[in-house]
């Protein structure tokens, strides 16, 4: 978008600004991975998704499945680049494949710092209830997908820096303070099947020497396993193919 800061007040509020920024990249995102999109149930999240309310802030207890969906969907188009097969129209949030093992994923976006150990013992319930309803045994595993962009970054703030490198570091080192801050929650466990958090933050950065925008993303995983173990070396798979691409 050209012209400066100043020019872009007159036009729509930065903090709209930022939020549209941030959630048009992810529909982007969701466009490209998944093409022509198939299914009434897959159509209506879509639909549900682009039709929220402009602010967060603005979403009530009945209004929040437009991000919710929204999250969901971004989830499955990343997994979806990384390669792996995703099903994101079932009545669970989204399943996935790996290494032979069915995969069941359920999103959660807590929107304060009360509320994570809660979304993540409500998406475990959701989990097991899942495990009780399918046939496939010992070869379904799940895990807990979760947006904490508000909870670290509840004013949602710029990043800005002179690189690229700083950038990232910054995103890393919000991510690095959430994992310490809520270790305890995130170990939380009743079912060995479920391999861990993995942990989202989108934060929209300022590279000054180019004075562009970029949409930072970062994530992180929380591994419930004991290292050396079968479900930590599955996890850790996992992640390790979650990488960005060279």
């Amino acid at each position: 978008m050209a012209g400066t800061v100043d020019e872009l007040r007159l036009i729509v509020p930065l903090e709209q600004y930022r939020i549209a920024f941030i959630e048009s990249t992810d529909l982007i995102a969701i466009a490209k991975n998944f093409g022509r999109i198939r299914g009434r149930r897959f159509r209506e999240k879509i639909r549900v998704a682009i039709t929220g309310p402009v602010h967060p802030l603005d979403e009530k207890k009945s209004g929040l499945k437009a991000r919710d969906f929204l999250f969901e969907l971004g989830v499955a188009a990343f997994f979806r680049n990384r390669k792996f097969p995703v099903l994101a129209y079932t009545d669970k949030d989204l399943i996935t494949r790996v290494l032979g093992h069915t995969l069941l994923v359920e999103c959660k976006r807590p929107q304060s710092k009360n509320k994570v150990r809660r979304s993540i013992e409500k998406a475990t319930d959701q989990l097991m209830k899942h495990f009780k309803n399918y046939n496939r045994g010992g070869m379904l595993r799940g895990l807990i997908a979760l947006d904490i962009s508000i909870v670290m970054n509840p004013q949602r703030m710029y990043l800005n820096a002179d690189s690229d490198e700083a950038i990232e570091a910054q995103v890393n080192a919000l991510l690095a303070h959430f994992h310490t801050e809520f270790k305890s929650a995130l170990g939380y466990c009743r079912d060995k099947r479920i391999l861990g958090v993995l942990f989202f933050a989108k934060v929209l950065g300022y590279h000054r020497p180019t004075n562009h925008h970029i949409n930072c993303q970062g994530r992180n995983i929380f591994i419930h396993a004991q290292p050396g173990t079968y479900n930590a070396i599955l996890a850790e798979d996992f992640y390790q193919r979650l990488r960005p691409r060279a």
